[in-house]
């Protein structure tokens, strides 16, 4: 691994800080319902993604499968993250739990098909890719038809909804992008320069959606009015998503 790769790393686990750091006071904050917001679940995203960087700067967990290298902390950290960041935006919609774990068990499969996909070879890896596509466009189906329709019962969370729902939406378009012209795929970019990327993308992802809760905290500060608009107009369902993942009606 090359000393700008190690750097890039390094650097990431420094943006990771920053966005642990935040959760952990939209965690403990005073002047709005932390129960309410769920605000702990976000402290995995960052916390995870840094450990998962750090491993990654030392040079653990690069196997091979073939002829093909695959870094497996990157696709670990993505495959307990990235759940948790499309199952939020949910969460913030007020979507009851079987679309919440619906989405999270999409944005999963898409991480593992892509993952199968980069460790082998031939029509094989383009026939994952493409159904690690088909799961990725699912997910998008689910954060721009359905998930709007329940945020119209949440008229403080719908600018918060909206932010998020945009900030991963349009942000993932640029990872299968990545992927096919990297080394996984077609090869016009060395591993190294695709590794610099991602980092780049990896911070971008999950750092400022942390900042854009912290900064719309209020959203969570509800009046019982509302409450009880949103609790007639939502669907009736109760309990945590996937994972333990809440919902609104909690």
């Amino acid at each position: 691994m090359s000393t700008h790769v190690t750097a890039a790393y390094a650097l990431a686990v420094l943006g990771f800080v920053v966005g642990v750091a935040l959760a952990a006071r939209l965690a403990t904050v005073d002047d709005v319902d932390v129960d309410r917001g769920k605000f702990a679940y976000l402290l995995i995203i960052p916390g995870f993604a840094g450990l998962s960087y750090v491993l990654m700067a030392l040079n653990v967990g690069v196997i091979t499968v073939g002829s093909e290298t695959i870094v497996l902390p990157r696709y670990v950290d993505w495959l307990v993250t990235t759940p948790l960041l499309v199952g939020y935006v949910g969460y913030v919609a007020g979507a009851p739990r079987r679309w919440i774990a619906g989405v999270m068990a999409a944005d999963a499969a898409m991480i593992v098909t892509g993952g199968v996909a980069t460790v082998t070879t031939g029509p094989t890896k383009w026939a994952f890719f493409a159904v690690s596509g088909t799961f990725h466009l699912s997910l998008f189906y689910v954060l721009y038809r359905v998930f709007p329709g329940y945020a119209q019962a949440f008229a403080k969370r719908r600018g918060l909804f909206k932010l998020l729902q945009n900030h991963v939406g349009l942000l993932w378009l640029a990872y299968p992008l990545v992927w096919v012209v990297g080394a996984p795929g077609l090869g016009y970019v060395s591993a190294a320069g695709i590794s610099l990327v991602v980092a780049y993308l990896d911070v971008v992802a999950k750092v400022p959606y942390v900042y854009f809760v912290w900064n719309r905290r209020y959203a969570f500060d509800r009046d019982a009015a509302e409450a009880a608009v949103g609790s007639a107009s939502a669907p009736p369902s109760s309990g945590t998503g996937a994972g333990g993942t809440p919902t609104a009606d909690d």
